[in-house]
């Protein structure tokens, strides 16, 4: 709990390959009272993927802070499957909690990210709905990152993100831009400056600004006003980053002081997948202290 109030954090869950990453730092923050259960919201293909399912069943078994839960009850599956995260927010039924997204595929998590996030969001909870953090690997991150000179925007093979857009061609499409951040942020993690990310301010992002939610940090009181309770009625990131800002008159914030790491976009696969990147995320989770 932070200031008496529940931290869930919870994962759309379907690869084990990244989340076993991600598992670590659950286990990390758990141990350290920051983080109080963490859900694993099962949105695997129906055959394929017993291997991903009974690894999730693994770790609810061995520790009991982990819960897996599936699809609500009456709901039909949703295609394509990404739909069916949507669904997930009808457990965020405890107006006092904060309920953190992780995507499966979060693969870094600093160390003072989910404190930061909770606390700045109970801070705003009256004038903020999403909470995001520093995503690298986000485009719209990564165009204020540049704009405020964290990261470089030309020169040893970098390209500026033209738009603060969340598919902007370079920021969300190019694989070699990928594997440029990471390997950037992978080199300050290990030199131990990861806060040379850290942005001059907190951004409010602009009304209606679609934002890719791989992470970020909500209230169930967002959800419990709604009729019936959690029922989003609409896609999960277009609710989150669209239509509700625009409803509530209210502001989505990218945190300055909260850096996580996402993997990849789907057009980034191979370049990513051939750069031998996660295995130095693998080595750093599994050497956590």
């Amino acid at each position: 709990m932070i200031d008496a109030h529940p931290v869930i954090c919870w994962t759309p869950y379907g690869r084990r390959r990244t989340v076993s990453i991600l598992a670590e730092y659950m286990k990390r923050d758990h141990a350290a009272g920051v983080v109080d259960e963490w859900w694993l919201y099962a949105n695997c293909d129906p055959s394929g993927q017993e291997d991903d399912l009974a690894y999730a069943h693994e770790l609810a078994a061995t520790y009991d802070w982990v819960k897996v839960l599936e699809r609500p009850e009456g709901y039909a599956r949703q295609h394509p499957k990404q739909r069916n995260t949507g669904l997930f927010y009808l457990y965020c039924t405890d107006p006092e909690a904060v309920y953190l997204r992780f995507d499966d595929d979060i693969v870094y998590v600093h160390e003072a990210a989910i404190e930061n996030l909770v606390r700045t969001k109970l801070a705003l909870r009256d004038s903020v709905l999403c909470a995001f953090p520093i995503i690298i690997n986000n485009a719209v991150v990564s165009w204020h990152l540049q704009q405020q000179r964290r990261i470089p925007c030309s020169g040893d093979g970098w390209q500026s993100v033209q738009f603060p857009y969340c598919m902007d061609a370079v920021g969300w499409a190019d694989g070699g831009f990928a594997v440029r951040l990471h390997e950037l942020l992978l080199k300050k993690i290990e030199a131990g400056t990861v806060e040379d990310l850290y942005m001059h301010h907190t951004v409010t992002l602009a009304e209606r600004q679609q934002f890719s939610v791989s992470c970020f940090a909500t209230m169930g009181s967002d959800y419990t006003v709604l009729d019936p309770p959690g029922h989003l009625g609409a896609e999960e990131e277009f609710w989150h980053s669209v239509h509700r800002p625009k409803q509530a008159s209210r502001a989505n914030i990218i945190v300055d002081s909260a850096v996580v790491s996402h993997w990849s976009f789907y057009h980034q696969h191979k370049e990513l997948d051939a750069s031998g990147l996660l295995d130095r995320y693998r080595e750093l989770a599994a050497n956590l202290s």
